[in-house]
């Protein structure tokens, strides 16, 4: 079954909030798939923590992804140095620290009207390579808890083998589907 099957079958079952662990070889295809899937649906925000927006957007756009329906958080551009643009469709942060994530997830989720809702987060294995798993946790705990109050429906991206199990089962806790993507 497809990811989008899954994903899809998980929301009609009465899921909120989904984790999805993905093999790194399948981590673009898997996430192209479901940004797709979730924009012909919803509109909603995308926090990204790998790829700088422009290079998102080209991605995207080959992709047939309409980005017109998705409000970007780019935690990597500026500490990279890049090029800011479209400001109006990107929130830029000068690095993934959940904190200021945190209030650009609030801010941004205010600006979405749509009946159909999604915050898509790339990836939570970013996140602990730069904070301590406890803080993750409590990252993890707030923005959960913000999706379900303001009725999104949340995706949580994570590469496979990049956090501890024992992280997965507590993370795992706070979600209402975990949908691992393995093979092809």
């Amino acid at each position: 079954m497809e990811v989008t099957e899954r994903i899809d079958r998980a929301i009609e079952e009465g899921s909120e909030i989904i984790l999805v662990i993905v093999e790194s070889k399948r981590y673009v295809k898997a996430s192209l798939e479901i940004l797709k899937y979730l924009t012909e649906r919803a509109e909603g925000v995308f926090v990204t923590l790998n790829r700088p927006y422009s290079s998102l957007k080209k991605l995207m756009t080959k992709e047939g992804i309409d980005i017109n329906k998705i409000i970007f958080i780019d935690s990597i551009t500026r500490q990279l140095g890049g090029e800011e643009v479209d400001s109006e469709r990107c929130v830029y942060l000068n690095s993934p620290d959940p904190t200021q994530i945190q209030m650009a997830i609030e801010q941004t989720m205010d600006r979405i009207f749509t009946e159909n809702r999604f915050i898509y987060i790339d990836s939570l294995s970013t996140i602990s390579l730069y904070k301590s798993f406890e803080t993750l946790l409590k990252f993890i705990r707030y923005i959960t808890g913000k999706i379900r109050i303001k009725g999104f429906i949340g995706t949580i991206f994570s590469i496979e083998k990049e956090i501890d199990d024992i992280y997965y089962s507590q993370i795992a806790l706070m979600v209402d589907e975990v949908i691992e993507v393995n093979g092809k």
